[in-house]
């Protein structure tokens, strides 16, 4: 027995070193292997980014030379700097990676959503592989969940899935016109395969109207839209509807204009009713590339402001509603956007550009009287406008949490009869030209204070620095530059007190308003400064000339 003792413990060790290696992680071994189709790649990605032994970063990451990672390393919302070792793979989900002299990779380098920069020859073990299209995700609970299924078969007969719901809820923003406009109705929707059909109505009740059952008081849409495909959807829609609707589309986005009407008695928007027949078509070649047309037939009323309920300053007088220039509109629009911004754009590098273009076609028109200075009278049939816009911006990641975002932005008149009131332009405070007074340059300079921007076009500039440091209560032993998720699991207490602290903000508008009689004239300048903590942000701006005060502006929206 003694002599067959070390024979049995031999064969015994041999067992249990076969069975620990039988029950390595499926995640892990799969680690090593990078999916030769674009589609599983991103699949891959996801699995190895929550894989329980890979470090996972969101935000910058520089990992210097004297920096060393045993095992994979998967970042999301980079950029990643390497200059040390890392002993597994490199993942870098919508995230730039440059690798330095000195970078040691052990296993892969992935970059999905970014650009891979390799000009000095690390060394890297694995392969290396690129792709450019930004990955749709989201964080549930730690976890990265893939919001597009990244693996499509493309033949496969899918069943087809349907669900009908109730539609409660708001039907706009709070404003001086509405109130608060609420909206009750029924949504169908069926899927099959790559092919998806929807089917929308409901009604709108506007709690600042006298309960009347008038344009003015209710409002209704009946829309259905077709898309097919998934990689490059095509999107068929039609609509039947009428509505109130803004002017312009500054300044401010919609959720702040209701805030600041319900609390401040301040609505920075006009609006008018706008009902009728329409549809449109929108493709997406490509991820970053977006063709939308459409086609109208409306009639546009004036509408005047009522008196809703404000938090503060309630018994202030409502600056008034500008009437427009009603009428029966045929409407014509094309846009081609370009974006390669990633979804999460905290930070992140990316361009979009907007090229819009409209034509209205008028009949029956009851135009308003403006002084010749302004505009020749409108004709009441036979008239046609033609606009056009131009919305360039480049977003730049700088350092680690710096990033400098520039834009550029023209719109106006292109030809044609003059533009109707409810098509024109202006320009300042509180956004996108926060230095100067509401409307200061609206080409409006006549005694009517209820009167709407009447500048034929528009011209502006943006230049924003913003920049940041971060606060951790709890994890100072990880990297200053991101946010790790490894050691203390997913979904964790210590999620709750994790601050990753205020942005700084630094900026300067330059921009201008004119009539299409006029030239453009000189740009006026403003500059300023901001905090942002979280949602919640506020700016101070000055105008670069005499006699105009420092002006504040709190919002809940980055500026663009």
């Amino acid at each position: 027995m003694s002599r067959r003792l070390p024979l049995v413990l031999g064969l015994l060790w041999c067992a249990a070193s076969v069975t620990v290696r039988a029950q390595e992680p499926v995640q892990e071994r799969a680690a090593q292997r990078v999916p030769a189709q674009a589609a599983e790649v991103e699949r891959w990605a996801v699995d190895v980014f929550n894989a329980p032994s890979t470090t996972r970063v969101i935000g910058a990451l520089d990992v210097d030379a004297a920096t060393r990672y045993t095992g994979d390393l998967a970042v999301l919302d980079g950029p990643v700097v390497v200059r040390g070792v890392i002993e597994g793979s490199l993942v870098a989900i919508n995230a730039d990676v440059e690798l330095k002299s000195g970078a040691t990779i052990g296993g892969n380098v992935v970059v999905l959503g970014g650009s891979l920069v390799d000009e000095e020859r690390a060394r890297v073990d694995g392969t290396m592989r690129q792709q450019r299209p930004a990955l749709d995700v989201r964080l549930d609970d730690g976890r990265l969940v893939l919001l597009e299924p990244a693996t499509r078969r493309e033949h496969r007969d899918y069943p087809a899935r349907s669900r009908a719901s109730i539609l409660i809820g708001l039907g706009g923003t709070y404003n001086r016109v509405e109130g608060l406009p609420m909206r009750l109705g029924a949504k169908f929707e069926w899927r099959r395969a790559d092919v998806a059909f929807r089917l929308r109505g409901w009604g709108v009740f506007r709690t600042a109207g006298k309960f009347k059952a008038n344009r003015e008081d209710l409002g209704y849409t009946i829309d259905g839209q077709l898309t097919i495909g998934r990689r490059t959807p095509l999107t068929i829609g039609a609509r039947y509807f009428d509505l109130i609707v803004p002017t312009l589309d500054w300044p401010l986005e919609l959720s702040e204009v209701g805030w600041g009407t319900f609390l401040w008695h301040r609505d920075y928007r006009d609006y008018r009713i706008q009902g009728g027949v329409g549809g449109f078509l929108e493709f997406r070649p490509a991820r970053t590339l977006t063709f939308t047309t459409s086609v109208h037939g409306v009639d546009e009323r004036s509408i005047a402001e009522r008196d809703p309920w404000t938090l503060f300053r309630n018994s202030e007088p409502w600056r008034p509603n500008p009437a427009i220039d009603e009428g029966k509109y045929t409407l014509l629009a094309a846009s081609l956007e370009y974006d390669t911004r990633p979804p999460r754009r905290a930070a992140a590098s990316g361009v979009f550009l907007r090229l819009g273009w409209d034509r209205g076609i008028g009949d029956e028109l009851s135009p308003q009287v403006l002084p010749p200075s302004v505009r020749d009278p409108l004709p009441v049939a036979d008239y046609t406008y033609d606009r056009m816009s131009v919305d360039a911006r480049l977003y730049q990641r700088v350092g680690r949490r710096g990033q400098l975002k520039l834009r550029g932005l023209w719109a106006g008149s292109i030809g044609g009869d003059p533009l109707p009131i409810q098509r024109r332009y202006s320009l300042g405070g509180p956004d996108p030209l926060n230095g100067y007074a509401f409307r200061a340059f609206g080409c409006n300079d006549f005694d009517d204070s209820a009167q709407t921007g009447l500048c034929d076009r528009v011209l502006l500039f943006q230049a924003e620095f913003r920049g940041g440091f971060g606060i951790d209560w709890f994890r100072g032993d990880q990297q200053e530059t991101g946010r790790a998720l490894d050691d203390w699991g997913d979904g964790d207490w210590h999620d709750w007190l994790w601050f990753r602290g205020p942005t700084l903000v630094l900026f300067s508008n330059a921009g201008t308003g004119w009539l299409e009689s006029e030239s453009m004239g000189s740009l006026n300048f403003d500059v300023g400064a901001g905090i942002e903590i979280g949602t919640f942000a506020l700016y101070a701006a000055k105008a670069l000339r005499d006699g105009e005060p420092l002006r504040w502006t709190l919002r809940i929206r980055q500026r663009f």
